[in-house]
């Protein structure tokens, strides 16, 4: 549980830096005053203020924020001192409003660009440094154990060695699996060799839609290849589009099927991130390169609050020479966002149900 929580906090925050870092240094390029960037939400437990800028570390990490002068329009209700920030990038020309649309669509759009990027150089790094999956072992060793399945539960770990099941001596990751999948449900004992020493432990395979026969949670070690830093390069890229275009067919065929089985809020993320952090290193890299382009993805969708619900308006005022009314928009946002926060309430009640119970 300690492990899945940090690494569930640093892989989320490093998200959320890497997103709102994006808006934030095109924001200061282009000239518009930054008042706040915040890693969280809520009460502020750690902030300083540097220059015109308060940089603020707060109490629930599950999101974040770049605040932008002027991104939403001033009213009665802002309070004395945001007004007289309001008021002077207003009269140095600072405002997000008055910087041209072109200016105000490479702000917004530079946050999921920024985790697009987060993905290639997370590819690149893992293949430069661990090489590339060629091919699978033959010998009986395991090369992952996934959690929470019974091999995990049963205390199996990656590196052991398979040396008979049920008193019947196995040599080949074949031999190993076609025993397991013939003892679907039936307790079998397995014999291992860890750091030189013998042990044995009872586990029962489970069923699996992906297999015929029974499971328990194990993958066969990985040959990699090591591969040139240029190689890296083009494979880092490769590897972004590929997950990009999957993920996008994902999305459209859940539309197409209106099926939402498969959405997922933070606690499902977390224990994403946890498995993939007692797996690996390279696990947990390529989960969070994987969760990063969801992340740029689901932020470009066209919704209010979005950052792809900021870009259409940007584009109405291209279209239409004009920008729409400051306070219409600032009201769909918050429409948008109240929308958002009740069915990100119905997200994470129905993980904890389909965790928990």
């Amino acid at each position: 549980m300690l492990l899945t929580l940090v690494s569930f906090i640093v892989v989320l925050g490093v998200l959320i830096f890497i997103h709102e870092f994006g808006h934030y240094i095109t924001a200061k390029k282009s000239g518009i005053m930054v008042s706040e960037f915040a890693l969280g939400f809520g009460p502020k437990l750690i902030y300083k203020k540097v220059g015109e800028t308060l940089y603020s570390i707060r109490a629930i990490p599950l999101g974040g924020f770049c605040n932008m002068v002027g991104e939403f329009p001033a009213d009665e209700s802002m309070p004395e001192e945001e007004r007289e920030v309001y008021e002077k990038a207003k009269n140095d020309g600072r405002l997000f409003t008055q910087k041209s649309p072109l200016k105000k669509l490479a702000v917004i759009l530079m946050g999921p660009v920024m985790n697009f990027l987060l993905a290639v150089v997370i590819f690149i790094l893992t293949f430069a440094l661990f090489g590339v999956p060629t091919s699978t072992d033959s010998a009986a060793i395991l090369g992952e154990v996934i959690p929470e399945q019974p091999a995990a539960e049963a205390g199996l770990q990656p590196g052991d060695k398979i040396l008979a099941i049920n008193q019947e001596k196995v040599d080949t990751w074949q031999e190993m699996a076609s025993l397991i999948r013939a003892n679907e449900g039936s307790e079998i004992v397995v014999e291992y060799q860890r750091n030189g020493s013998v042990n044995t432990v009872s586990i029962t395979p489970v069923s699996s839609p992906d297999s015929e026969g029974g499971v328990i949670g194990i993958y066969p070690k990985l040959v990699r290849e090591n591969v040139s830093i240029f190689r890296s390069l083009v494979l880092g890229f490769q590897q972004t589009f590929m997950i990009v275009e999957l993920t996008i067919m994902g999305f459209v065929q859940m539309i197409a099927q209106r099926s939402a089985e498969d959405i997922g809020g933070p606690v499902m993320i977390a224990s994403i991130i946890g498995q993939a952090a007692r797996v690996g290193i390279v696990n947990l890299l390529n989960w969070t390169a994987i969760i990063s382009i969801n992340l740029g993805i689901i932020n470009l969708l066209p919704f209010p609050a979005l950052d792809g619900g900021r870009i259409l308006f940007i584009i109405l005022e291209i279209i239409r020479g004009k920008e729409v009314d400051p306070k219409i928009e600032s009201y769909i946002h918050m429409l948008g966002f109240a929308i958002l926060i009740m069915l990100m309430i119905f997200i994470v009640y129905r993980d904890l149900m389909r965790s928990f119970f």
